[in-house]
């Protein structure tokens, strides 16, 4: 049997039956004996081993997981029993790595360290590494308690990652042996010295006004707006009252784009992300879906339609990709034929756009190109009805396609750059003969 062993954070934690348990056990290993708990715990067992020299030798906290499991389950073949001694209640990445190794694991719980701190007991737990390396969202309304800020570079790409969240000026509290220390986030990675026993605090984030928000508290913010008591415009909303802004901020938002302005993009996307999170707020209340279900369905979706990601397939190219992707997608939605494809097409979407749809649909299932359309389009030049302007219209759209150029794109990029130089013959007044030059 393997026996985790919380030690405390102080002198004097150690409980009678944790220390009566490392009297009588011969092998056991102590996480680290740099912080106050564990010194004072190797000072006592003089027979206990320090894992100090595992944490400088491994190459990453995988490897070192993997080593501490390896030299317990060891020790516990040849002896029959060992034990591993670890801060706090006990409870840490290396005992969970154990547990998954193995069954013959108990535990004798110590006294927690956020409870010596007085931190929440509602918190995210985390090692600065795995911090730095998955940059996980954070939702800044949980307290944070990141430990194992060893080293001056770690801690530096951990500042970043948590401004990513947090102002620059946030104070949080670091603590190196157990002593507190309060600073602001920006001199994280300012300290004079960073061992296993340096820790991160950071306060829960509540209120609504912040220097830096994060996802989960434009999700607070909606439910706010549309609680009983919120605002009575936002509350009134249903989806078809709604529809045509999600036109409008997608349009606002291809237009910023278009234009290159960041910041305009950086406003316009969020605008974008608003419509979706308050759709999905309105489903919720009304009992018809919640943000889960898009989310989910919007992952799924990605993963099964990358076969050549997720599954067999591989490509070599982005069009073989999407060739890839086209095939998913039409097992996924059981199109049975070319007009099944397009008669699924959106009826809102703009008519150039659709144009394009439609045509390479067309062209994929064999039925003709773009020198075809041409011939029938403009055989008759002095035709002038809706029907044949319509057909000019398809067929230019259908060379554009060809050549690689997005119809619906371009005509907007021109009535702008026509918009911009009509304004600057207004001012001159010479614009009688502008459509001539245009």
């Amino acid at each position: 049997m393997i026996t985790v062993i919380g030690i405390g954070v102080d002198r004097g934690d150690l409980t009678n039956k944790a220390a009566k348990k490392i009297a009588e056990t011969k092998r056991v290993f102590l996480r680290s004996a740099k912080t106050v708990a564990g010194g004072a715990v190797l000072k006592d067992f003089p027979h206990v081993e320090s894992l100090d020299g595992l944490f400088e030798t491994s190459e990453n906290f995988d490897a070192l997981a993997a080593s501490v499991c390896d030299a317990l389950i060891a020790a516990e073949r040849e002896n029959g029993n060992a034990a591993y001694l670890t801060d706090g209640d006990g409870v840490d990445e290396y005992a969970a790595a154990l547990c998954s190794r193995t069954k013959d694991v108990e535990f004798i719980f110590g006294v927690a360290q956020n409870k010596a701190r007085g931190a929440s007991p509602c918190e995210l737990r985390i090692s600065a590494y795995d911090a730095a390396t998955k940059k996980p969202e954070l939702d800044t309304t949980l307290a944070l308690h990141v430990f194992e800020i060893d080293n001056a570079e770690l801690a530096g790409d951990l500042k970043l990652w948590l401004m990513q969240f947090y102002g620059d000026e946030t104070e949080v509290t670091v603590y190196v042996k157990n002593e507190a220390r309060k600073i602001p986030l920006y001199e994280l990675d300012r300290l004079r010295n960073y061992d296993y026993s340096c820790e991160l605090y950071i306060d829960a984030q509540s209120g609504f006004y912040k220097e830096k928000y994060c996802f989960g508290d434009l999700l607070r913010i909606m439910s706010r707006l549309t609680a009983s008591d919120g605002c009575p415009w936002d509350k009134a909303q249903t989806h078809e009252s709604i529809r045509i802004n999600m036109l409008e901020e997608a349009y606002e938002a291809v237009d910023a784009i278009n234009g290159g302005d960041i910041a305009a993009m950086t406003e316009e996307l969020g605008d974008v992300l608003l419509q979706a999170v308050f759709h999905c707020n309105m489903a919720e209340r009304f009992g018809e879906f919640d943000r889960s279900d898009v989310i989910t369905g919007l992952c799924d979706k990605l993963v099964k339609r990358h076969t050549h990601i997720f599954g067999e397939n591989r490509a070599q190219d982005a069009d073989e990709a999407l060739g890839f992707w086209e095939q998913a997608k039409s097992v996924e939605k059981s199109y049975v034929s070319t007009a099944d494809k397009l008669n699924r097409l959106p009826e809102n979407f703009p008519s150039l756009l659709a144009a394009e749809k439609v045509y390479k649909k067309l062209v994929k299932a064999g039925a003709g190109g773009a020198e075809e359309l041409k011939k029938q389009a403009f055989a008759a030049h002095n035709e002038s009805s809706e029907l044949a302007f319509g057909k000019r219209l398809f067929a230019l759209v259908a060379f554009m396609a060809d050549a690689g150029i997005d119809a619906e794109v371009s005509l907007s990029a021109f009535v702008s750059a026509v918009k911009k130089k009509f304004a600057e013959a207004e001012k001159s007044g010479e614009f009688a003969d502008f459509l001539k030059e245009v």
